[in-house]
Order: structure tokens, then sequence, then C-alpha cells
């Protein structure tokens, strides 16, 4: 027998006003002595804009002038990766949205991108599988052409904060500390087409190590042009609690449809189960979505309906198309 969790990431009207969320990549070393030096203003940044939900923050760590960061041995591929990525040479370096330095002037080079219209809008969810493995889903609402100059893709990093200190650290503590990067090293790639808006959707596994401390675990998010200078421009981000992402364990609540209902309710058997109550002589069009955006089912209804699929491990997007013009929309995640 197969259980069917459901998420409900996309239910009701869709907006589509993007808020820039500025990212903040700085590469550390815990025996740098400039990067300790500018720790209280990069923490005093930070804390202020976190608050403000304007930014999102990793801090990579190196393995120079220290080969003893505990950050970088923890995952020396995935953070080796990023600062290649960047050609790093020398910390302290803070990269902001990809394209400016944030050293030594880091509320200058944040003013310059949060100036920069956005047309990229991110939502994050947390599927838990069990108490320390499930799955992020992750939607990405292009309003309009993005106007990017190379492939994009979309990251989706686990940072820790409040990770006891080591070297010029010591008797402090780590914050934003890198951790894992769910996507690998390159990220997912992913690409909108007119016409707009468009939604994409991705989905990684996560995993969750034994020593990390999860009340302190933050989920760092955002999509980035992937290619040589200067091609690096970061369109979004989002930053969040990782206990605190949107989960939907258990049966997606009932979505109202102009008069009518329709449920998407937990089945057993592994077939996903929608039931449909619509006003009397009304029809319309549902149509179920794998994350490549590819129809793998679609049925015809009535004014009553009770539909059973028989869908793949995965996540689908559920969308039922009114005749009256409404669309209802919700999202379920089969687990086998």
């Amino acid at each position: 027998m197969r259980g069917i969790v459901f998420v409900l990431l996309l239910c009701s009207t869709l907006s589509f006003a993007a808020d820039r969320v500025v990212l903040v990549e700085d590469f550390t070393n815990s025996g740098c002595g400039y990067c300790w030096q500018f720790e209280p203003t990069l923490n005093s940044f930070v804390d202020t804009h976190l608050a403000s939900g304007d930014i999102s923050v990793c801090r990579v760590h190196v393995n120079w002038p220290s080969g003893s960061d505990p950050i970088y041995l923890a995952n020396p591929t995935e953070q080796r990766a990023r600062w290649t990525f960047y050609n790093v040479t020398g910390v302290p370096t803070i990269k902001v949205d990809g394209i400016l330095s944030g050293y030594p002037n880091i509320q200058a080079a944040f003013n310059s991108r949060s100036a920069v219209p956005c047309h990229l809008d991110i939502h994050v969810a947390r599927n838990p599988i069990s108490g320390t493995t499930g799955e992020i889903s992750i939607r990405m609402i292009a309003e309009q052409d993005l106007q990017a100059a190379a492939t994009l893709r979309v990251f989706a990093i686990l940072v820790e904060d409040n990770v006891p200190g080591a070297g010029l650290w010591a008797g402090s503590e780590f914050m934003q500390a890198f951790r894992d990067n769910l996507f690998g090293t390159a990220g997912s790639e992913v690409s909108f087409s007119a016409p707009y808006p468009d939604t994409v959707y991705a989905s990684a596994q996560y995993s969750l190590n034994p020593d990390w401390n999860v009340n302190e675990l933050r989920l760092v998010t955002f999509v980035q042009e992937y290619a040589g200078a200067p091609n690096k421009e970061v369109m979004n981000a989002h930053f969040a609690d990782f206990l605190d992402l949107q989960t939907g364990i258990g049966e997606c609540p009932s979505e109202e449809i102009e008069g009518g209902v329709m449920s998407v309710v937990n089945p057993s058997r592994g077939f996903l189960s929608i039931a449909l109550e619509l006003p009397s002589g009304s029809t319309g069009l549902l149509q179920v979505y794998d994350l490549g955006g590819r129809i793998v089912a679609e049925r015809a209804v009535g004014c009553s309906s009770d539909i059973g699929i028989d869908l793949d491990t995965g996540m689908y997007l559920v969308r039922f198309s009114c005749d009256d013009g409404s669309v209802t929309t919700a999202q379920a995640v089969v687990m086998r």
C-alpha cells in the first residue's frame, strides 16, 4: 500500500507581486583576522535586514588561512564549488546577488540591488518523511521575461546559526554556517517561457545530520545565472527558518470554487482521490501536472465527480478549470 501526503503549496488565487530578497554570500575562515574584524559590522547588517525580511544569507567557509576550519571540513566539496564559481582568492569576500562586492561597504551594495525591480517570486515548502528526512518543494513564478544572460539554476542551501566557534571565533558562534547544498554543487536548471506569468517547480531531498541543531537550521533558496563573469546575477532569493517552512502533512483542505468545492483527500491503495462538488449544470477540466510541466492526467468532469488517479512517486499540481472561468489549484506529493 502506498501512502500519499498532500502539501498545500498552490491553493487559491496567485499573487504576482515579487519582493526582492537580496542574496548575501560571505566567504570566510576561522583563522582570518580581517574576517573577524569585519564580523561586528556584518552581523549588525545581517540582523537588521533579516528582521526586515529582505536578505538571504549564506556564509561559505574556505580552507585558508586555517586548514582546520570546522565548517569547511564538514563539507569541503560543495563550499569549494561556490568559491570556485566566483574565483574567490582572498577572504573576506562578500558577494551580493552574485555580482556586487559587499566588502567593506555591504550596505551600499545592498541598496544598489534592492533598487532593481524584481520579477521572480519564490515559494518554498517542506515535506517531511521522517524526523530527519524529507523533501523541499519550490515554486518559482516569473512575472515576465527575466532577461537572463545565461542558464538559470535554482539552489537551496541549508545553513546553521549559533554553531560553537573555533579559531578567532572561539567563545563566539558561527552564523549562517554552510551545511548542505540540497541540489548539489551546480544546482538544478530552470527555464521560463512565454506566456507569462510562467510557473516552474523544483524539488530536492534532504537528510539532516544528527550533529546539526535542527532548531537553528535555515534554508537559503535562490535562482542564479550560472555562467562565467559577469553572468552570475541572482534573480531573487528566499530565506526561512527550516522548521517554519510550510508543510501540509495529511489532507489538503477543501478549496472553494465559485459556489462549489474541490477536495483532494488522503487516499488508500496509492490513488490520488479528488472530489468535486459544483453547482448544478457546471462542468470543467481537471488536469494533473508533473514538475516538468507535463500533463500526466486529464479529465472532463461534471457537477459532482469523484476521481481516482494512480500516480508514481513524485510531486504533482492538481488544476481545475471551471466553465465559469475560475481556476483552483492544489499540490500533491505522492510517496511510496
